[in-house]
Parts: structure tokens; C-alpha cells; sequence
């Protein structure tokens, strides 16, 4: 092995060591903080303050185990494409898909497929702990081990179909412009991204879970008059069967154009009242009429740009060290692909906290919205509890662990938030009245 890569690779450990024992020691500080300072039941202050209390054993150990798990998958982000590379397994992944088939866009899906097998098997162990044994020890799933299996299997299709059919295309890029590839994938992400956002709600999701109308007609018509209190065109507002999965709540907003849909978890509407709903519904508005899926597609293919760049400049600099010892010379290579994705993984992880912190403000902006349209901060704060100490969330996480894996704010703020932002009461103008029809 090179001088410099090995160097390279000891540093890179190092860093990743001083990492870990960073989220561990703020996790240890922000679990005493909670004991010390958290009342043990919630309180309701009279008319609609809502205060958050401390999480139980459960939430505790469950978070423990979030934290350790979610540091060895990110290990093994970085180790598994490094086994690749450094055994030559991914060489000789590619030799044996060339022994296959004369065709070059052939041989690159074969490739791509065996890569995607292989990489599904060494995770195997640590996706059934996360996603089936941890679950059910905690009462959040309803899956039997069947049916994860079968979503699991269905899952691994889908995703492996629909990269193998593209994935000669940025090789191709790469191979026609070796300097100029970063920017034209940067570039094409974003049709790409759009094209995404609006097949997805269509053609993707209902392969794993049965999409409909909400079946409570009252509740419906409520949903419909929210609605109508806005200039949302064309949206429908649909529920989906995750009980059969979960015993977790969660809706989200998707799609784009004719495809744009607000779907809520079937047991959302179950566990939730009226109220709560409604907010929770006039939150995933707030989305889509502020343009945070647009903003979101347009963001992360530009960010892709940089990032890519980055990936460009360190994989050509490994590669020109390597001397061939990993059993290509190219990018181009198809072999080059966990070169790639190693280097994609380190800049993911060095941006996380700036991707983080962007997702956490539109989602601020959203639980504006939704309290400024219902004008119910009560609903919002108690939804905000039922659904995180249902999904047993920790009310902060460490520091740390929130920089680089919460994508919103914690639930502590949220219902903070919830309580303390009323600008009508001191007759401040909304942020988004250029949304509401009626006041």
C-alpha cells in the first residue's frame, strides 16, 4: 500500500475515533441534563401550555442503541466500499461481468448488481437487528419476520432495478469528459431529482404500501375547507396503511405537479384528534406552498456540484497513488465505484451538519405556517408529544448526534416553539398571510 494513502487512512481513523467519543461524551452530558431538569409527567398549564417530561427507561435505552447502531453504520459506510477496493474484489466483479457479456452497458448493470447483492449481505445482520429484532423488542413494529423479509427483498428490487437501469450513465460522463464530469452530474441531478419527486408517489410507493382517500368523511371534509383556506391547487390528501408495519405516526408531503400528495400514516389518523390531524395536515402544506420540495431539489443538485467536485479531485489523487493496485487506472472504470462511493460518503459525512441545519429551518418554517393557519398552538404542541413519545424520542439529543443525524428539530423545540409563537396576540403581521385566503 502506498506511503501516503496509508497515512491517509490512519488519520482518517483517528478522526473518526475522536468522533465517536464526542457523540458518546454529549450524549452522557445531555442524558444527565434530562434526568436533572425534566418533570416526570407532562403538565398542562391551563388554557394551552404544553411542557415536554422526562422520556422513560425505554426512550433512554432506545436512543442508546439508535446512537450505537448509527455509528457503526456509519463505519461501515466508509469500510465496506474500502473492502471493495483494497481486496480487488471490485476488479474482479468487474472481470467476471466482462467474461459475461460483450456489451459495455451489459457488463456495467451486471457489475452494478453484484455490487449492490454483496454490499445488501454485509448489512444484512445489522438491518434485521435495527429493522425487525430492536423494533419489536420495543414495541414499535407489527411486522412478522416474513413480512419484513418481503419488504426487505422488495425494497432491495426496486432500489438495485432503478440504479442499475441509469448507473452507466455518470460512467459514461465520466468516461467522455474525465475533467468536466462533476459539473455536467451535477447538472443532470436536477432533472433527475424532479423527474424522482414526481414518478415516486405514483409508480414507486404503491408497490409497498396501499394508498387511499381518508376514510373518515368527516374528517375529510375538514381536511378539504384547510385546504381551501389556501391557494393549493390539485392536492390530494391521502392515508396509507403503515399499521400494518408500525405502531409509529408520521405524514409527509410528496410529489410534484399533478403527483403532489399529502399522505398520512394510518395511525396518525388513528392516535391523533381532530385538531392534532389538521395541524399535522397543515404542516405538510406549509411544504409545498413555501416551494421546500422545489428549494430542496434545486439545493441538492447544486450542493451535488460541489460535493462532486470535491469527490473528483480526491478519487483522481488516490487513484494516481494506488499505482494500479487496486486493478483499474480510470474512473471511468466501472471497478472505480467504491472509490466513488468512499469518497461521496466522507464529503456526506464532512457536509452533514450544513445539509442538517437546512432541513431543520424549512422545517421550522413549516410548524410556522401550520400554527399561523390553524392558529391552535395547543394541537401543534401536543402532537408534537404524542408522536415523538410514541416513537420513543428522546426530547434532545446529544449535540453531537442532532448535528449530524437530525434532519428536524428536536421535539423539545418544536413544542417550545409551539407554545411561544403567537404574533396575533401582540398584533405582529404572519410571515405567511400571502398564503392564507382568510385570516
Amino acid at each position: 500500500m502506498n506511503k501516503e494513502i496509508r497515512k491517509s487512512i490512519l488519520i482518517f481513523l483517528a478522526v473518526f475515533a475522536v468522533f465517536v467519543f464526542a457523540v458518546i461524551i454529549s450524549e452522557s452530558i445531555n442524558n444527565t441534563n434530562i434526568i436533572n431538569t425534566y418533570p416526570d409527567k407532562v403538565s398542562i398549564a391551563v388554557p394551552d401550555i404544553v411542557s415536554v417530561s422526562k422520556p422513560s427507561q425505554e426512550a433512554f435505552d432506545f436512543q442508546k442503541s439508535k446512537v450505537a447502531t448509527w455509528l457503526i453504520r456509519l463505519f461501515l459506510g466508509f469500510a465496506v466500499p474500502a473492502f471493495f477496493l483494497f481486496s480487488k474484489l471490485s476488479a474482479g466483479l468487474r472481470d467476471w461481468a466482462s467474461c459475461r457479456t460483450k456489451r459495455w452497458v451489459s457488463m456495467v448493470i451486471l457489475y452494478f448488481i453484484l455490487y449492490s447483492l454483496i454490499e445488501t449481505l454485509i448489512y444484512l445482520p445489522l438491518d434485521v437487528y435495527t429493522g425487525f429484532f430492536r423494533m419489536h423488542r420495543y414495541g414499535l413494529s407489527n411486522q412478522t419476520l416474513t413480512q419484513w423479509a418481503v419488504e426487505l427483498i422488495k425494497s432491495f428490487a426496486v432500489n438495485t432495478v432503478i440504479t442499475a437501469v441509469v448507473i452507466w450513465v455518470p460512467f459514461l460522463i465520466i468516461r467522455k469528459s474525465p475533467k468536466r464530469w462533476w459539473l455536467y452530474l451535477g447538472l443532470v441531478s436536477i432533472p433527475y431529482l424532479m423527474i424522482g419527486s414526481y414518478v415516486q408517489p405514483v409508480v414507486i410507493d404503491p408497490i409497498f404500501n396501499e394508498y387511499k382517500q381518508v376514510e373518515d368523511t368527516q374528517l375529510s371534509s375538514k381536511i378539504d375547507n384547510l385546504l381551501a383556506k389556501t391557494d393549493i391547487e390539485n392536492c390530494q390528501v391521502l392515508q396509507v396503511d403503515k399499521s400494518k408495519e408500525t405502531n409509529q405516526m408520521n405524514a409527509f408531503m410528496t410529489g410534484v405537479f399533478n403527483t403532489k400528495r399529502i399522505v398520512l400514516w394510518d395511525t396518525t389518523i388513528n392516535y391523533l384528534n381532530t385538531d392534532e390531524i389538521l395541524g399535522v395536515v397543515a404542516h405538510e402544506m406549509g411544504h409545498y406552498l413555501m416551494g421546500h420540495v422545489w428549494k430542496s431539489i434545486v439545493f441538492g443538485g447544486f450542493s451535488s456540484i460541489l460535493v462532486l467536485y470535491l469527490v473528483y479531485r480526491l478519487s483522481n489523487r488516490f487513484l494516481a497513488k494506488s499505482n494500479g493496485s487496486w486493478g483499474f487506472g480510470k474512473l471511468s472504470d466501472i471497478a472505480a465505484l467504491p472509490l466513488i462511493m468512499l469518497m461521496i460518503n466522507v464529503m456526506l459525512f464532512i457536509t452533514s451538519p450544513v445539509i442538517n441545519a437546512y432541513s431543520r429551518n424549512i422545517e421550522t418554517e413549516a410548524d410556522r405556517f401550520e400554527i399561523e393557519l390553524t392558529k391552535n398552538n395547543f394541537a401543534t404542541a401536543t402532537a408534537t408529544v404524542k408522536m415523538h413519545q410514541q416513537s420513543l424520542a428522546m426530547p434532545e439529543p446529544g449535540y453531537v448526534y442532532m448535528l449530524w443525524n437530525y434532519d428536524h428539530p428536536t421535539y423539545k423545540f418544536r413544542v417550545d416553539f409551539a407554545n411561544e409563537y403567537r404574533p396575533w396576540e401582540n398584533g405582529e403581521p404572519l410571515k405567511y398571510q400571502k398564503y392564507i385566503k382568510f385570516k
